[in-house]
């Protein structure tokens, strides 16, 4: 018994020394099924895991890792995978070394090959290799790289060979930290398409062995996909060879990029596009201090531009980037086409690049332009202390300071656009609405979607707005780098109101306490007759009505201006229709009776003065059966006599 188990104990060491692979059967194990099923190329040892040889993950089969855990790999291990690696931590699951002060035979890193699957969150790999990543499926999301090696080698050598993280194939890197690897941090192949969304890491001292490679060097995308670099901020530490972001495309291979919103500091130069066919967008970064090789002969430039060919194919616009500090603001080398800034329609630019103190052996240079190809570049800040043409001149190089090189056209300066948009309290667009701006002699007019721009230099203007109907707005707005947003709220103009005056009197002189409808209101008058309401233009019906005198009913027009409406009410007892028509009941519910004279037409009215009905043959009953409770007043004609009738229908 104790042989067998000798011999059991000596298989297991030599099955740790060889490779493992999983079965191909379409197992999901996690590391607890691989230390029960790797054959000793999967450990546990105390409070962590241990691999022990290459792992390889076939293509039906998955590996999912769930925990906080700490794996640590043995010299010259690693994992390969064609299938599917999940791996999703609280916290974090540690990647490192057994030996962290190994220089040889280190862990080799992690190889996704082609067609695998792999989702990573809050992961460390530390003192490895790095990752590879061919094509098929990847996103890396809150992991850190840190001391990630390379070196040569098809059995012993990292699986990287340009940066921590090697991409073949489309990529998503978000919220990631990439710290003093040997080599770059984030690079891809620049003979195939990768496409790669690059957003919100940090990058500090990366290439440690101090060779001619950027932080980030990205390859082409392909003609129908983008390469986005955004919110990252990328630091250099001192190691003189190291860049900040690359971009190129030198095999012909075509490449659309956008780089937003980066913070690149104190790396050999800032941000620079190569190669052809590229389209490029640098836009709202802060390139700063890209100067530490502090050779301009070799680098230094905040932004670099170069095709060498002029059928080259290379097309960037650049806009609201902060460049300062550097040995060369903008360099653009042989036949890129550049917009830093344009008015022309079809190519408007609101430039808003600001430059500062870009230069070196005493001279500025915020933009350089070294080829034949004529650039624009308006709207732009320079670093000069008046924005004028001659002052900008000592900070340009083109034409007028070589004649083979093309000009630049820099003026206008120094403006920001300047956007207004305007709306009514409900949020509804407005269009149309014309904006004044002081010291400017042309107005804004809104479009479609209530928008109005206009590019300005850095100051406070004030300005109105304005748009029939609606109230005037005044308002101020403070210009300065960046993206100007003005929300303008009109309000609905408030009509104008004119005073109406209903004047009554009657054969005893002015009536005190007469009700008037009008405007779906009542109004009463005072102790001399006289009653008033405030009304805009329009036509308005009206009934006066007191006890004991006939109903008298009319209209008036308003049409912008005060109007006086003289009423004069008879008394009923003169009324001889009023005496002798009796009318009930009242209240009444459906049917009112008329009695005592014969009536040839009616009108029910409503309190505030609405005709209801109109009755030309009344037969003694008028049908209130139609209406709602409430008080109506009731106009009766019988030959040329006429009389109102207050009713309550119930």
């Amino acid at each position: 018994m104790k042989k067998i188990f000798t011999l059991m104990f000596v298989l297991a060491g030599f099955f740790a020394q060889a490779q493992f692979s999983t079965p191909g059967t379409g197992v999901n194990w996690n590391l607890d099924a691989l230390v029960s099923n790797s054959e000793g190329a999967v450990i546990w040892n105390v409070d962590h895991y241990e691999i022990t040889t290459t792992l390889t993950i076939l293509p039906a089969d998955s590996i999912t890792i769930l925990d906080d855990v700490t794996v640590l790999f043995h010299q010259l291990a690693g994992i390969e995978s064609e299938g599917t690696l999940l791996i999703d931590a609280p916290v974090e699951a540690i990647f490192s070394s057994i030996d962290t002060t190994l220089t040889t035979d280190r862990w080799r890193g992690f190889k996704l090959l082609e067609n695998h699957v792999t989702h990573i969150k809050n992961a460390k790999f530390l003192f490895g290799g790095g990752l590879r990543v061919q094509s098929g499926t990847f996103t890396i999301d809150g992991s850190t790289f840190y001391k990630n090696f390379y070196k040569s080698g098809s059995s012993d050598g990292s699986y990287t060979s340009n940066a921590a993280l090697d991409i073949s194939g489309n990529a998503e890197i978000t919220n990631c930290n990439f710290t003093h690897n040997q080599r770059g941090a984030i690079s891809s192949a620049s003979n195939m398409d990768c496409r790669a969304i690059i957003r919100n890491n940090y990058f500090f001292g990366n290439t440690t062995e101090n060779s001619n490679r950027p932080q980030i060097n990205m390859g082409p995308s392909g003609v129908s996909d983008t390469t986005y670099i955004v919110g990252n901020t990328i630091i250099g530490d001192g190691n003189t060879r190291a860049g900040g972001i690359a971009y190129s495309s030198l095999l012909g291979n075509a490449g659309n990029v956008v780089i937003d919103s980066n913070i690149v500091d104190l790396n050999r130069y800032g941000i620079t596009l190569t190669g052809s066919p590229i389209n490029g967008a640098i836009r709202y970064n802060t390139v700063t201090n890209n100067n530490i090789e502090n050779n301009p002969a070799l680098g230094g430039s905040g932004l670099n531009f170069t095709a060498s060919s002029e059928s080259s194919n290379q097309q960037v616009v650049v806009t609201g980037n902060i460049i300062s500090g550097n040995l060369w603001g903008i360099t653009i080398i042989g036949y890129p086409q550049v917009n830093m800034g344009d008015s022309a329609a079809a190519t408007f630019n609101p430039g808003g690049n600001v430059f500062s103190g870009n230069g070196n052996e005493g001279v500025l240079y915020d933009l350089y332009n070294n080829g034949p190809v004529n650039q624009t570049a308006m709207y732009n800040c320079w670093g000069v202390e008046t924005q004028d043409s001659t002052s900008i001149e000592t900070v340009v190089v083109h034409v007028v300071d070589d004649p083979t090189l093309g000009r630049v056209d820099f003026m206008p300066s120094c403006a920001f656009q300047t956007t207004f948009i305007v709306q009514d309290d409900a949020e509804t667009l407005l269009s149309g609405v014309e904006i004044e701006i002081e010291s400017q002699e042309q107005s804004l007019i809104t479009n479609a979607n209530g928008e109005a721009s206009a590019m300005l230099p850095p100051n406070t203007y004030n300005f109105t707005a304005t748009l029939v109907g609606y109230g005037v707005y005044t308002g101020s707005v403070t210009v300065a780098y960046g993206i100007n947003i003005v929300n303008i709220v009109l309000e609905t103009e408030a009509p104008t109101l004119y005073t109406v005056t209903f004047i009554v009197d009657s054969n005893v002189g002015s009536l005190a306490d007469v009700e008037i409808q009008i405007n779906e209101e009542i109004i009463v008058t005072n102790e001399n007759g006289i009653a008033t309401i405030e009304l805009t233009d329009g036509e308005y019906p009206y009934v006066v009505t007191a006890p004991e005198y006939d109903a008298v009913e009319g209209t008036v027009t308003v049409n912008g201006e005060a109007v006086e409406v003289p009423i004069l009410l008879g008394t009923g007892i003169y009324n001889p229709l009023a005496s002798s028509l009796r009318v009930y009941p009242n209240p009444v519910i459906d049917r009112l009776i008329l009695e005592g004279a014969k009536v040839d037409a009616a009108k029910v009215y409503s309190i505030t003065g609405q005709l209801l009905l109109q009755i030309e043959q009344v037969n003694g009953i008028i049908d209130l059966s139609g209406l709602n409770k409430g008080v109506y007043l009731i106009w009766v004609k019988s030959q040329n006599l006429e009389t109102t009738i207050r009713v309550v229908k119930e």
